[in-house]
């Protein structure tokens, strides 16, 4: 993901370095006039041929990195540092997210301003060039002000990947008071640094909210062929497992292929002749339905925790 972003980053110029590469004030202005440019905010330009080419991730993140240049004391944090970091969002950032070390009285209609986090400032990471809250702060503020579903997979991605671990999130989470505090106990309950998608999170939030057992993980089971399957979630006294899958779109880290799609509908084949049970579920089930699968979990075995 750093590598897509410092190729991005290679072709946002401010007016300086274009002035460096021979182009007058005038010539810029005269330029972006005729198309030719585009400006991402004030004295911040690409050019045209590029940024037509351009995915909206990317076009977010050049101007995400627009601002950051024309923001040297702030850094980037929220769901913009988790877009730098490459975890993956529902949505791309409306605005770009800056926190400063000291009180802000600016105004941008491209920024949302975190103003007097001097402290969070003095931990910040740089990555790609640009300064960005480090993976633990980035958690914490995107438990802040993102959906539960968003901010766990958020969590689960700085988890997976090892960035940050275990028992620090835990502990800030639980450790959380005020405003939040419910949600970010339920997403210190549901992170694992073995969910491997935004789907699975989901899905791990749905057990934790309807208070079923825990399944395991990516348990490896071996065919008859030797082939090795690997479940999203298993209970494996019940023999039973949820497997999720589906082409919602989000940006960041995860993309499942039609090829998966596939490869995953040959799997479950080879399960149930093995004898497992095996309950699909999409996105929108989960998002929409989700006490359809709770029930059909149930219906197989899965039983409510005690507490």
């Amino acid at each position: 993901m750093h590598d897509r972003i410092e190729r991005v980053a290679s072709k946002v110029k401010t007016s300086q370095q274009l002035n460096f590469e021979g182009l007058s004030k005038n010539l810029i202005g005269a330029m972006h006039r005729r198309g030719e440019l585009i400006r991402l905010t004030r004295g911040v330009y690409v050019s045209a041929a590029e940024g037509r080419q351009f995915t909206p991730e990317e076009r977010c993140i050049a101007v995400t990195i627009a601002l950051a240049m024309s923001h040297r004391q702030a850094v980037l944090s929220h769901a913009s540092a988790a877009l730098m970091w490459g975890a993956p969002l529902f949505g791309l950032p409306a605005k770009v997210e800056l926190s400063l070390p000291r009180s802000n009285h600016r105004h941008h209609s491209q920024v949302r301003y975190h103003s007097s986090r001097s402290d969070v400032c003095e931990l910040a990471r740089v990555v790609a060039g640009f300064s960005v809250t480090d993976p633990l702060t980035t958690i914490l503020d995107c438990a802040r002000t993102l959906p539960v579903v968003q901010a766990l997979a958020v969590t689960d991605y700085f988890l997976h990947h090892a960035h940050v671990g275990y028992r620090d999130v835990h502990a800030q989470l639980m450790g959380a008071r005020g405003y939040g505090k419910s949600s970010f106990s339920l997403i210190a309950e549901s992170m694992s640094a073995l969910t491997e998608s935004p789907l699975e999170s989901l899905a791990m939030l749905r057990i934790v909210q309807s208070k079923l057992e825990r399944p395991r993980q990516q348990l490896e089971i071996r065919a008859h062929d030797g082939r090795v399957h690997r479940s999203d979630f298993a209970w494996e006294t019940l023999k039973l497992l949820l497997e999720v899958d589906g082409l919602h779109k989000y940006y960041g880290a995860y993309r499942p292929t039609e090829e998966q799609l596939r490869r995953d509908a040959l799997r479950q084949r080879s399960l149930e002749l093995m004898g497992w049970t095996v309950v699909r579920a999409t996105w929108d089930d989960l998002m929409n339905r989700s006490q359809v699968v709770i029930q059909r979990l149930m219906h197989s075995g899965v039983r409510k925790l005690e507490r």
